[in-house]
Order: C-alpha cells, then sequence, then structure tokens
C-alpha cells in the first residue's frame, strides 16, 4: 500500500524539526538552534482519523554547509519534494520574513502538490497579525501554530487529512493498492 507522504519544509531554524516531533507527538528529530542540524529526510508514520500518512522532515533549504554537505542537503530535499503529496511549508512568525523564505517560495512554485503554509512560533495571538506578511509569498493563507503552545495542532492535522488524495478502494490480488501516480513535480 503507497502511504502519502507529507513533506516539511522551508529554510533553517523555522521550526521544521520542531513540527515533526510535535505532530507526532514524540520526541524523533533533533531540534537545536543552530542551523544544518537535520542533513537527511527524516521520516514517521502517522496515523489521524483511521488515515495513515508519513511525515518528511528536510534540512533547511538554502543553507551553506560548513561540513560542505549543502549538495546532498539539497538532494535530499528534491527527493522528499518529488515524493509528496502535500507539503507543509513552515516561517518563522517572530522573526518575520526573510529573503530564504522568498526563495523557498519560489521553488515551491513549480511543485504541483497542495502547500499549507504554517507560520510557526506564533505563540501569542498578540503576535498573529506579524504573520499577515507571508500572504506575500503566495501560498496561501498562513495557518499561525505554536508547537511549544501546542497551538492549532488539531486544526493542522484536519488540514492535512482534507488536502492528502483520496484514499485508493481498489485492491490488487496481492491486498495492495495501486501507487499514485502524477503528483509530483510539474515539467520545469
Amino acid at each position: 500500500m503507497s502511504v502519502p507522504q507529507v513533506v516539511i519544509v522551508g529554510r533553517p531554524n523555522v521550526g521544521k524539526s520542531s513540527v515533526l516531533n510535535w505532530l507526532a507527538g514524540v520526541r524523533i528529530a533533533i531540534v537545536d538552534d543552530q542551523p544544518g542540524v537535520t542533513r537527511d529526510r527524516l521520516t514517521h508514520l502517522m496515523c489521524h482519523d483511521d488515515r495513515f500518512f508519513e511525515l518528511v522532515d528536510t534540512g533547511g533549504m538554502g543553507i551553506a554547509d560548513m561540513d560542505n554537505l549543502t549538495r546532498h542537503i539539497e538532494e535530499q530535499i528534491n527527493l522528499a519534494i518529488d515524493s509528496a503529496d502535500v507539503i507543509l511549508f513552515v516561517v518563522d512568525t517572530r522573526e518575520g520574513m526573510l529573503p530564504l523564505d522568498q526563495d523557498v517560495a519560489r521553488r515551491l512554485r513549480s511543485v504541483n502538490v497542495p502547500i499549507i503554509l504554517i507560520a510557526n512560533k506564533a505563540d501569542d495571538e498578540r503576535i498573529d497579525s506579524q504573520a499577515d506578511e507571508f500572504y506575500r509569498l503566495g501560498s496561501g493563507k498562513p495557518l499561525r501554530i505554536s508547537t511549544l503552545q501546542n497551538r492549532n495542532r488539531a486544526v493542522l492535522l484536519n488540514m492535512i487529512l482534507s488536502k492528502l488524495p483520496a484514499a485508493l478502494e481498489d485492491e490488487t490480488a496481492e491486498g495492495e493498492t495501486e501507487p499514485n501516480e502524477g503528483r509530483h513535480r510539474r515539467p520545469a
């Protein structure tokens, strides 16, 4: 059975690994203030409302890695995006929009899967208006979340389910479903 993939992307240090841990409900990914800690794809099988999907954490887009692994990190991000059924585009409400956020948005414009824009670190409703600037990225209305305050977790999980491809009903003789096709990047 092909399990849909929900890929978490964004620039370094917006809280992508924190989002993975928060949604999973367990600490899987290493979370650190130092950019470049996540270098490979990290996956976790999730079930919400009887629907399975795989969360995929990625390294920060646009990082200049001191260990000369930038190319490897970018390849891992590309592989994750190519296999995505839904993309969670994470930005940092407290820091506001940075040029790398705009670079990520440009990169995602060629992707032909649903994108959910997540304004992370919205720890207090008083800073919600700071997330409004992310509308300019062209990825829709930002969902304000806080992994620290457990804000809007259920809302995000329900949004993810609403964007996943329909569950396949037709089973083959082996009891597996046919894989989804045609859900990758648009041709350049």
